[in-house]
């Protein structure tokens, strides 16, 4: 008989992505961020005669970023959370490359800590739970913006 084996819990995408949203509701350097569905679907109803209608609609764009927001400094926030292991398809690269390109941050995120580290390297500024916000020693805004991309 083989010995039985415990692996470790991975959280899955979904419990991911909540875990960053709360994270995000409580950094000060966050003003909004929402969690955007991608995917579509059939819609059935009726007209007001009685015959049957169909609607495809369809959520977001193909590549779209599981989170969108805004840092209070104005710069668009996308991030695309991956479980560990996991890879970013082509559109959804190309996407954060755009908003890279436009001066947004872009993250791939595996854990809160990436997402912390890329707001801390991108604002140039650490944010602790009690201690508030801190400036990186010899680390601009500007400085960060032009930093090397993080996915």
């Amino acid at each position: 008989m083989k010995p039985f084996r415990l692996a470790h819990p991975t959280p899955s995408e979904h419990d991911l992505q909540a875990a960053i949203l709360l994270y995000l509701a409580w950094d000060p350097r966050v003003a909004w961020a929402h969690r955007f569905n991608t995917g579509a679907h059939v819609v059935i109803g009726t007209k007001k005669d009685g015959k049957p209608t169909r609607r495809f609609v369809r959520y977001a764009f193909t590549g779209c970023a599981d989170l969108l927001g805004q840092l209070t400094t104005g710069q668009f926030l996308a991030i695309e959370c991956k479980r560990a292991g996991g890879k970013a398809r082509a559109e959804q690269k190309i996407f954060l490359q755009q908003v890279r390109d436009a001066g947004g941050l872009a993250l791939l995120a595996r854990s809160i800590a990436d997402v912390q580290d890329g707001i801390d390297h991108f604002t140039g500024a650490r944010w602790t739970w009690g201690g508030g916000l801190t400036r990186e020693s010899g680390l601009t805004p500007s400085e960060a913006l032009s930093a090397p991309e993080r996915a």
